[in-house]
């Protein structure tokens, strides 16, 4: 089958078109006149067939209503969602036979897929054909794998029917409403066990055992109960074991604020640069949702265009407003990071920057941040040389910010 692209809808048949019905009305009236009555039956049901398929299909798609919603409008990179349709004929008069077609984004890799969209490269064609019956109301869905970072909208249905015997043939175009909304993918996150990054308190100037800030969602031990203690570090398992009071004693705390800060002009050239910027933007989006699953602040800094900045935060609608930023990221060049980054930057947070090998002016940025007092810690996206906090095409995210890679 060829998509709405392809074929347009076909004209009917000369005999069957004005011209030829006219020519088969004379013919018939003509043979009848004579008394020849083969051909003034033959041309009574060329004329009969031709009239009928005109008036069905003048009336095809008359209360014909076609629906559809996904299932979920957000989801994570690599994740799949489904598309469900409805399709409702609500009148007396069945369909012998309707083609359904699809402009759906070719990032989504929906199923069954027919071929690609001439007029939208970034689009697919998925058809389906079927007939109903009279009041009938069918119901489908369609497996959507989310295969690449974006915000999606779907695109135009196109319904073609016609006659039962196939010779006039109607088209109705059902165009997706404003208020549709759009499917969101978020970068795809790895599961992260530990950070191999020196992440500190934005009070202290190293990390030390000794820290007067702890962090309450982590446990070292539990010991006797004190009266100076407050109730909320209560361990209650271990005191009904025990049979004694028990609290809990807090880790030191090892970060309260870090700063995901992207400087996106880096990734606006290069081969490898849409594989780079996945990647980056994956272990960006794996440690925010590390920090939050922690109970720490995390911000989001990006200089594209437009630039983003999104202040710490640490619940869970924070966490996702920085995956919708993240998502919506284009790699367009905004403002310069220096000194862009300076007066958005909180003060005394850790940044970790996220850079391309091909920015030209790391050093500075570096240099900058370290001397108005944010430690730096270095994530570059390189298309060669692994090492240490490093992403390139093809790279374990997981194994680089644990460390292991």
């Amino acid at each position: 089958m060829e998509s709405p692209e392809a074929r347009a809808v076909p004209e009917p048949p000369w005999l069957f078109g004005r011209q030829g019905l006219a020519v088969l009305a004379l013919v018939a009236a003509l043979a009848a006149t004579f008394l020849v009555v083969d051909l003034a039956f033959l041309a009574g049901c060329l004329l009969l067939v031709g009239l009928f398929g005109r008036a069905w299909a003048a009336v095809a798609l008359v209360r014909v209503q076609f629906t559809r919603r996904a299932l979920a409008e957000r989801a994570f990179c690599g994740d799949d969602i489904e598309l469900e349709a409805t399709l409702a004929n609500r009148r007396p008069l069945p369909l012998p036979w309707l083609e359904v077609w699809e402009r759906l984004p070719f990032a989504l890799n929906p199923e069954d897929t027919v071929e690609r969209s001439f007029a939208q490269p970034n689009a697919v064609w998925v058809q389906r054909g079927l007939s109903l019956w009279p009041y009938q109301r069918l119901r489908w869905r369609r497996r959507l794998h989310c295969r690449q970072r974006g915000v999606f909208r779907l695109g135009q249905v196109y319904l073609r029917t016609g006659d039962p015997l196939g010779f006039f043939e109607r088209e109705r175009t059902v165009e997706p409403l404003q208020d549709t909304p759009q499917i969101m993918v978020y970068p795809r996150v790895v599961p992260v066990r530990r950070l191999a990054l020196p992440l500190h308190h934005p009070s202290l100037d190293v990390t030390s055992p000794r820290s007067l800030v702890t962090d309450p969602t982590r446990t070292a031990t539990v010991r006797d109960y004190r009266p100076d203690d407050p109730l909320r570090l209560i361990h209650w398992p271990t005191t009904a074991r025990r049979g004694e009071v028990q609290v809990r004693v807090l880790e030191p705390a090892t970060s309260l604020h870090v700063s995901l800060v992207m400087d996106v002009r880096g990734f606006t050239f290069g081969i490898y640069r849409g594989e780079l910027l996945e990647l980056t933007l994956s272990a960006l989006a794996s440690i925010a949702v590390y920090m939050q699953d922690n109970g720490f602040p995390v911000a989001w800094f990006a200089n594209g265009n437009p630039a983003v900045a999104i202040a710490p935060g640490a619940s869970v609608a924070h966490l996702q407003h920085v995956l919708e930023a993240m998502a919506r990221l284009d790699p367009v060049a905004g403002p310069t990071l220096m000194p862009w980054a300076l007066a958005e930057l909180p003060r005394g947070s850790t940044v970790v920057l996220a850079v391309s090998e091909m920015s030209s002016d790391l050093a500075r940025v570096q240099s900058r941040l370290e001397g108005a007092g944010f430690s730096t810690l270095l994530l570059m996206a390189v298309s060669r040389s692994p090492g240490r906090s490093k992403a390139q095409p093809g790279a374990d995210v997981a194994a680089t910010l644990e460390g292991r890679a």
